[in-house]
């Protein structure tokens, strides 16, 4: 496929899927019109890659549709001194997104071959404030670099564990979708607000995103 026809998809992408989910951050919409997904999608997808659909990249494990990644990612309200830790990376993609709006992003994932192609595509693409690193256990997080201003879990879990609010400055914020077992479909995007030891949360909408499993209690 053409650059040019990927050009255009990416910018109807925008116009038709995100912007009438009433996301409104200017640099995000400019980083998602910028970031060519195109590069983060396997080869035998590339009909999918602007499409409002999941794209699967491993067993189990989707790039999670353009549009609920933007709704998320406008609740971040990422600030341009931010450090922030994403959890469950993949190829990269919302890494990618990310590091335009924020001082330094850290990705973890728990799949070998998936974090050597996010650090391919985070070199070729020449992003120098962003790292990837694989975690056997996602939901140990990545203490290593903590703490951090914000933790992105990309996907659904049932409980955020308490070892990961650690991995917060004060007045840190977690963003995941939590989702009960009861619940095989919904979930609910959160902001967790960490206060002293613990937690509080706020909701913003229903979603249905990947299940990650270490996150299973």
């Amino acid at each position: 496929m053409h650059e040019k026809f990927f050009e255009i998809a990416r910018s109807n992408m925008v116009k038709n899927q995100v912007l009438p989910n009433n996301v409104k951050n200017k640099d995000l919409i400019d980083a998602l019109l910028e970031i060519k997904k195109e590069l983060f999608v396997p080869t035998k997808d590339m009909d999918l890659v602007y499409s409002d659909r999941d794209i699967l990249v491993s067993h189990e494990r989707n790039i999670i549709r353009t549009f609920v990644i933007a709704k998320m990612l406008d609740k971040c309200n990422f600030q341009k001194d931010n450090t922030i830790l994403v959890i469950g990376c993949l190829t990269g993609y919302t890494l990618a997104i990310i590091s335009r709006l924020v001082n330094y992003v850290f990705g973890v994932d728990n799949d070998k071959n998936l974090t050597e192609i996010a650090v391919q595509n985070i070199n070729n693409l020449n992003i120098l404030n962003c790292s990837v690193f694989y975690k056997k256990d996602l939901s140990t997080g990545l203490e290593k670099s903590a703490p951090f201003d914000k933790i992105f879990i990309e996907g659904s879990v049932e409980k955020v564990p308490d070892h990961l609010l650690k991995q917060l400055k004060e007045d840190g914020e977690i963003f995941t979708v939590i989702k009960n077992k009861e619940d095989n479909y919904v979930g609910e995007f959160i902001r967790g607000l960490k206060v002293e030891s613990g937690i509080s949360i706020e909701k913003f909408f229903n979603t249905n995103v990947n299940v990650l499993k270490d996150f299973i209690i």
